[in-house]
């Protein structure tokens, strides 16, 4: 009966995750294949790894949005009234490493996850070969995290978008520090001759899947 029991949390489980990943792709998969179809008029056509290397990015923003407990539309509904709610706006830690923070074990698993984040948009894109770029488009992304935790009552902290925002920069840092100068990126056609959103691409991707998790994905069903 254990094992019976094991088997079926771990298939609502993998139920749970599929239904989220499905629900952070949806718009990034409209966007693509418009993109792809415009892009393939104008005679440029993408490799297959390319695309391959996307949805591995869109595997990783989603266990980035189950570990942070991204907020979404549907966890308002857990707020009690508008009393609740202003209390829940002055739990904002804005105190860079007070001793309210989660402590140094909690600021370099902070950094950790991040670091894929700033390892994988200078491989797949080569418009992040720019560490100033990947250390502000990781510091965005993580205040959209940690602004959406205000729906969800998890802790919102300073401490955090530091922490992301210094693991991203130490991705890009790996990469530098392993990227063969000789091999071209994943995406190696030349982007003056792309349309506006194929040059674009990761940052219109970091939207929607941000938009998805935020409009469709409900955690209440599972």
């Amino acid at each position: 009966m254990l094992i019976g029991d094991e088997i079926l949390m771990f298939i609502t489980v993998i139920k749970a995750l599929a239904y989220e990943y499905l629900c952070l792709i949806f718009f990034c998969v409209i966007f693509q294949i418009i993109m792809a179809v415009e892009e393939n008029k104008n005679g440029h056509k993408y490799e297959w790894k390319h695309f391959a290397w996307v949805y591995i990015f869109f595997i990783y923003l989603m266990l980035v949005f189950i570990c942070t407990g991204t907020g979404n539309i549907h966890e308002f509904t857990r707020y009690k009234g508008m009393s609740e709610t202003i209390t829940r706006l002055t739990e904002i830690n804005l105190v860079p490493f007070s001793s309210t923070s989660g402590g140094i074990v909690t600021h370099a698993a902070n950094s950790v996850m991040f670091m894929p984040f700033g390892f994988l948009l200078p491989f797949i894109w080569r418009q992040f070969r720019s560490s100033l770029k990947v250390a502000c488009t990781g510091l965005f992304f993580s205040l959209a995290i940690e602004l959406s935790q205000l729906l969800n009552m998890r802790a919102t902290d300073i401490d955090d978008l530091i922490m992301n925002t210094l693991g991203a920069f130490l991705g890009w840092m790996v990469f530098y520090l392993f990227k063969n100068k000789d091999r071209k990126p994943i995406d190696s056609s030349n982007r003056t001759k792309l349309s506006f959103p194929a040059r674009h691409e990761a940052f219109f991707y970091l939207v929607l899947s941000f938009t998805d998790v935020f409009l469709l994905y409900n955690p209440f069903l599972f």
